[in-house]
C-alpha cells in the first residue's frame, strides 16, 4: 500500500494516529443513534474523563452557549438545561480538539481547525434562521466537514511538506494540487473518515454532493464557502457573492446578512478559544467592526482531585429535585447526579455505585468515577450468600446505615474488611451507605479519598450521608 495511497492513510489515521478520537466520535454517535438514551448516559461518558468534564463546563458556562451567564457547574445541569444534542456536540468538539491539540503550532492544522469552526457556528447560525429542528446536527457536519483535512496535516510529515510547498506555489485549486501531490483530494479522506468512523449520515450527503436541495446541506457548503472566502478580505468579490447567496438563502437582504455573519465569525472565534484552540481562533477572521485580537486568558491547569465545591453540591441537589418532580427520571439518571455530586462537590477522589445482581447473590459495581483505567472499578464484587462471611458491604446492606471507615478502624469494623475487599479498595480510609428502593437496600455507594492522601472529615461526612438520603427519596417517587 503506498504512502501517497487513499487507503494507507484512512488506516493510518483510524488504527495509529487519531483511534482515540475515532472512538470517542463512535461512542458519542452511538449514544445519539440509541433512542433510548437519557441524559444519564451521557452524563456518565463526559464523568469518566475528567478533561472532558471540565471542558464541557467551561464550554456551557461560555457566552455562546450560555448568553444570560446563569452558571452551570454540573454536567447533569448543563444536558438538562442546554438539551442533549447541545452537550453531545460538546463532546465530539472537545475530543476532535483533545486529538490535534498537540499539533495546533502546525501552521496548517491551525488554519484547517479554524475554517471548520467558522464553518459550523456559520451554518448553525443559518440553521436556527431557518429554524432547523435539529440545529446542532448542522453544526457537527459543518464541523467535521474537513476532519479529512485536519487529520491528514496532523500527521502528514514529510508528505505533508511536499503537498504545503506545492499548495502555497501553485495557482491551481487546492483540490486539484492535493489530487497532483497524493494521488487522492483531501476531501474523499474526508468521506472515508465520515464512514469509517460513523461520524454522520448528513455530512457524508454532503460531501458525496446527494440531495442538494436539502436546505441543511446547502447551509453547510454555504459556510464552509464563506469560512475560506472571508480569509482572503471581507470585502472581496467572492466574500460578498457568498453573503448574498447567503442571504438569499435566508430570505433576508444584503446588509442584513452581513450583519449575521459578521457576529457569526466573531462568536465562531470565541467558541475554538474556548475549546481551547487557541493558534486558531486568532486564524477566523474578524469583521473590523470587533477588532481582530481576542483577549489571552489565564491558563487554567487541571487540578489532579476535585476539591469541595459547595455550589456543586448545591446544583446536583437541585437537580435530584428536578428530577423527582419531572416525573421522567429513572434510576439512572439519579445515580448519576448523586455520583457527581459527591465526586465534584463533597471533592471525593473516588466514588463507585454498586448494585445487587438480578440473583441478589452479589453486590457489583456498576458505575464509578475518578477511579484508574486499570484499576478496573467493574471488577469490585462482593458475595452476598448466606453462607459467605460477613463484610462491610453486608454490614451497611442489612443495616441501612452509612459507615465511616477511619484510618485506624475499631476492631468491630476492621474484621469487616475481607482481604477481598482490601485487594481492591485498599486500605484507607472511606465512606460507604446504602442506595434503597421499596425500604430495601439494593447496593451501596463508595467514596474515598486515597489517592491524593487528603484526610475525611466530618462535613464531608455529613454530606455524603445527605446525598444519599436524598437519592433515597428520589428513588422512592420512581416506584
Amino acid at each position: 500500500m503506498g504512502k501517497n495511497g487513499l487507503d494507507y492513510w484512512v488506516n493510518r489515521l483510524s488504527f495509529e494516529s487519531m483511534p482515540v478520537f475515532a472512538h470517542a466520535a463512535q461512542r458519542v454517535a452511538g449514544t445519539a443513534s440509541n433512542e433510548n438514551s437519557t441524559f444519564a448516559d451521557l452524563a456518565w461518558t463526559i464523568l469518566q474523563d475528567p478533561a472532558l468534564t471540565a471542558q464541557v463546563l467551561k464550554v456551557s458556562n461560555s457566552i455562546y452557549y450560555n448568553p444570560v451567564s446563569k452558571p452551570i457547574t454540573t454536567v447533569s445541569r448543563a444536558v438538562m438545561r442546554l438539551g442533549f444534542d447541545a452537550v453531545r456536540t460538546m463532546c465530539l468538539t472537545a475530543s476532535l480538539i483533545e486529538a490535534v491539540l498537540s499539533k495546533l503550532g502546525r501552521k496548517r492544522v491551525a488554519l484547517e481547525v479554524a475554517r471548520a469552526f467558522h464553518a459550523a457556528v456559520q451554518a448553525k447560525m443559518m440553521a436556527g434562521r431557518c429554524k432547523f429542528v435539529q440545529p446542532e446536527e448542522v453544526f457537527v457536519a459543518a464541523l467535521l466537514s474537513r476532519i479529512g483535512h485536519i487529520a491528514f496535516w496532523c500527521f502528514a510529515g514529510e508528505t505533508g511538506n511536499r503537498l504545503e510547498v506545492a499548495l502555497d506555489s501553485a495557482e491551481q485549486s487546492e483540490s486539484r494540487v492535493e489530487f497532483q501531490v497524493l494521488g487522492f483530494r483531501l476531501e474523499e479522506l474526508t468521506l472515508r473518515l465520515a464512514h469509517e468512523w460513523k461520524l454522520s449520515g448528513l455530512l457524508e450527503t454532503v460531501i458525496r454532493g446527494l440531495d442538494t436541495n436539502d436546505p441543511r446541506t446547502q447551509a453547510i457548503k454555504l459556510g464552509s464557502s464563506l469560512s475560506q472566502f472571508a480569509e482572503k478580505a471581507w470585502d472581496s468579490p467572492h466574500t460578498k457573492k457568498t453573503v448574498k447567496a447567503i442571504g438569499d438563502f435566508l430570505k433576508i437582504p444584503e446588509m442584513e446578512a452581513f450583519r449575521l455573519v459578521h457576529g457569526a465569525a466573531k462568536d465562531a472565534a470565541e467558541i475554538a478559544e474556548s475549546y481551547g484552540a487557541k493558534a486558531s481562533s486568532r486564524l477566523i477572521p474578524i469583521p473590523p467592526e470587533f477588532g481582530q485580537a481576542i483577549p489571552e486568558e489565564q491558563v487554567e491547569t487541571e487540578r489532579e482531585y476535585p476539591k469541595t465545591d459547595h455550589a456543586v453540591q448545591l446544583a446536583s441537589l437541585r437537580d435530584l429535585s428536578a428530577i423527582v418532580h419531572s416525573r421522567n427520571g429513572n434510576v439512572n439518571s439519579v445515580m448519576s447526579v448523586m455520583l457527581e455530586g459527591i465526586h465534584r462537590g463533597i471533592g471525593m477522589d473516588r466514588v463507585f455505585l454498586a448494585l445487587l445482581t438480578p440473583d441478589r447473590h452479589a453486590v457489583k459495581a456498576k458505575y464509578g468515577l475518578g477511579w484508574l483505567p486499570e484499576e478496573e472499578v467493574e471488577n469490585f464484587h462482593v458475595s452476598m450468600n448466606p453462607s459467605t462471611s460477613n463484610n462491610i458491604v453486608k454490614q451497611v446492606m442489612e443495616t441501612q446505615q452509612p459507615i465511616w471507615v477511619t484510618e485506624e478502624p475499631a476492631q468491630e469494623i476492621l474484621a469487616l474488611l475481607t482481604k477481598e475487599m482490601s485487594q481492591f479498595i485498599g486500605n484507607g480510609p472511606f465512606f460507604i451507605m446504602p442506595v434503597c428502593m421499596k425500604g430495601r437496600a439494593i447496593g451501596i455507594v463508595y467514596a474515598d479519598r486515597t489517592p491524593s492522601g487528603r484526610e475525611l472529615d466530618n462535613e464531608s461526612f455529613e454530606s455524603f450521608t445527605f446525598f444519599g438520603q436524598q437519592a433515597n427519596v428520589g428513588l422512592a417517587t420512581l416506584v
